[in-house]
């Protein structure tokens, strides 16, 4: 597709966009959390919870950050839903990344192979601390542990052991923030 053409796609979705948001605006149109709520996680919870599950793998693989998702998540499930919901997610974009990271070829920069012996003498411990770095983002994370060949059960127990606990208190945290929002109002 010629550079131009993706140009005016894009403007026109994003012209498609803007027409929707005010025609929705001009007719008074409210929309209801609460009905939304309930169609999705009492009459359609299964295909609610995997679309959810799916969304969040796809987020993986991209560079989107992942509050909104949870917040949505939370508000839609339970403590325990979102958290597997959270655990499959990762787990399956892991072994994508780490399939696709071995398949893509790229050339290793010199600093980012200078940290390879430094990780690869306690590659799990390593790998674990790094989930709890503000900031760092867990499918780079995976895609970098990938090209310097870290061993996919390792790079699988240490993710999965750090994001478990992270995950377990950002969930926390926003569950009791929508909890004490709700009893006040």
């Amino acid at each position: 597709m010629k550079n131009t053409n993706k140009k005016y796609l894009f403007y026109g979705f994003i012209a498609l966009n803007i027409a929707v948001v005010a025609y929705l605006y001009l007719i008074d149109y409210k929309i209801d959390p609460e009905m939304i709520k309930a169609v999705l996680t009492e009459q359609h919870f299964l295909i609610a919870y995997i679309g959810y599950i799916l969304i969040l793998i796809i987020r993986g693989l991209t560079l989107l950050p992942g509050t909104v998702f949870l917040l949505a998540g939370i508000y839609l499930f339970s403590f325990i839903q979102v958290f597997f919901a959270i655990q499959i997610a990762i787990i399956s974009y892991c072994l994508i990344i780490y399939h696709f990271s071995h398949k893509l070829n790229f050339k290793v920069p010199e600093k980012i192979l200078q940290f390879e012996q430094k990780i690869k003498s306690k590659e799990i411990p390593i790998i674990f601390s790094l989930c709890f770095i503000p900031g760092v983002s867990i499918n780079v994370l995976i895609y970098f542990l990938s090209i310097i060949n870290i061993k996919l059960k390792n790079i699988l127990i240490g993710v999965i052991a750090g994001t478990s606990i992270t995950s377990a208190i950002y969930i926390s945290i926003v569950t009791g923030v929508y909890e004490a929002t709700s009893s006040v109002v």
